[in-house]
C-alpha cells in the first residue's frame, strides 16, 4: 500500500461540509486532506442539482447549485489542501507511531493516508434513487427517465411528468418553468404535498395560469413509447379513473435509499440507520479523534440544512485541532 504523509486533518467528503471543515481547518494553520469517492467536487450538490437553487444557504438569498460549490471550493481549498478525488473509503485504523496517535484511511485505491483526526462529511453516503413501482421500469433509463436533474437544456421544449411531493419535486417544478414545454404534470400519491408551504402556493398559482397541472392523490401505473417515452397513464387512487397524459420526459424525484458503505464497519454509533451519532457540542463520534458534520451527522433536534452543516463543520474543525494541539478549545475569528 502506498503512504502519505500525515495531516492533522482528513476530511472525508468534498461537498460544502466538508469544503467548509477545510477551510476552517486551513484558517487555523492545520494541514488537510479531502478524500472524496466521487469524481469532482461538491458532492451531491454538484452530482444530483447543479442546476437547482438553493435557498437554505446564509447570505443567499438563491444560489445556484454549481455557483455554490465554485465558491465553496475557492473558500475551502485557499490553505492548500489536498485532494484525492475518486477515491473510496474502506479501513479505518488506530495506530501509533514514533509515540504519535494517528488515524489510517485505507481507500479503494491501494492508497493508507495518515491523519493526527478525521472528520466525516459523506451526506447521506452512497445512495441510489428510489424507483417507480412500474414494471419495466428500468428498461427507460437513458429514453426519457430521468432520476435528477443536472442540466436543464436536457428538458428544452419537452413535454414533461414529474413524480413526487417533497422539496425536489416542488424546486424542480418551478424551475423547470423556463425550459419545458407547459404544462408541467405533478403527480404526487398523497394530497398534501411535503414542500415548503410557499413553493406548493407558487406552484398553485401556476396551475391556475396554465403552466402547471397537479394531478393528487395520484401514481404513474404504466409508461408508453416507441424506444423513447412518449406517454404515461396516471390512475386517480380515489377514483380509480385512468388518464393518458403526453410526456417526453419522466422525472422521479421520490428520494434515495442511502447507506454508510464501509464506514458502518468502523465501530461508529449510528443515530438511526443513516447518521453517525455525534455530540452536537463537538462534533465528536464515539471514536477519539473522529468527528463528523452535515447531513451525516446526527443528534436529537438535527436539521439537514446546508447551512447548519457548514456551521458544524466549524465545530468540528476547531475541537479537531485543539485536540490535535493538546490546548483549549477557543475560536479563531475571520476579520481583520
Amino acid at each position: 500500500m502506498n503512504t502519505d504523509g500525515v495531516v492533522d486533518v482528513t476530511i472525508l467528503g468534498a461537498g460544502p461540509t466538508g469544503l467548509a471543515a477545510a477551510y476552517y481547518a486551513g484558517h487555523r494553520d492545520a494541514s488537510v486532506r479531502i478524500i472524496e469517492s466521487l469524481e469532482q467536487l461538491g458532492g451531491q450538490v454538484a452530482a444530483v442539482y447543479p442546476e437547482k437553487h438553493v435557498y437554505d444557504v446564509a447570505g443567499h438569498p438563491k444560489i445556484q447549485g454549481q455557483a455554490l460549490v465554485e465558491l465553496c471550493a475557492e473558500q475551502g481549498l485557499q490553505w492548500g489542501a489536498d485532494v484525492r478525488l475518486g477515491e473510496e473509503v474502506q479501513a479505518l485504523e488506530h495506530l501509533s507511531e514514533n509515540g504519535e496517535q494517528l488515524l489510517a484511511i485505507s481507500t479503494n485505491r491501494g492508497n493508507r493516508f495518515l491523519a493526527r483526526s478525521l472528520i466525516v462529511t459523506a451526506g447521506h453516503g452512497a445512495f441510489e434513487p428510489r424507483k417507480l413501482g412500474v414494471d419495466g421500469i428500468d428498461e427507460w433509463e437513458g429514453k426519457g427517465l430521468h432520476y435528477f436533474v443536472r442540466q436543464k437544456e436536457v428538458f428544452r421544449d419537452r413535454t414533461c411528468v414529474i413524480v413526487g411531493g417533497g422539496d425536489s419535486a416542488l424546486d424542480w417544478t418551478l424551475g423547470l418553468q423556463d425550459t419545458v414545454r407547459p404544462p408541467i404534470a405533478l403527480v404526487h400519491r398523497r394530497e398534501k404535498f411535503r414542500a415548503l408551504e410557499s413553493s406548493v402556493n407558487e406552484a398553485l398559482a401556476l396551475e391556475a395560469e396554465g403552466r402547471v397541472r397537479i394531478m393528487t392523490p395520484c401514481e404513474v401505473r404504466e409508461i408508453h413509447g416507441d424506444g423513447h417515452i412518449a406517454a404515461v397513464t396516471i390512475e386517480d387512487v380515489a377514483s380509480k379513473e385512468l388518464t393518458t397524459v403526453p410526456c417526453e420526459a419522466l422525472i422521479t424525484l421520490l428520494g434515495f435509499h442511502s447507506h454508510l458503505g464501509a464506514i458502518a464497519e468502523w465501530g461508529l454509533e449510528l443515530e438511526g440507520k443513516r447518521q453517525i451519532r455525534v455530540d452536537a457540542m463537538t462534533m465528536e463520534t464515539n471514536l477519539p479523534r473522529v468527528f463528523a458534520a452535515g447531513d451525516v451527522a446526527g443528534y436529537p433536534g438535527k436539521i439537514t440544512l446546508i447551512t447548519v452543516g457548514m456551521g458544524e463543520a466549524a465545530i468540528a474543525a476547531n475541537n479537531a485541532v485543539a485536540q490535535v494541539r493538546g490546548e483549549k478549545v477557543q475560536p479563531k475569528y475571520s476579520t481583520d
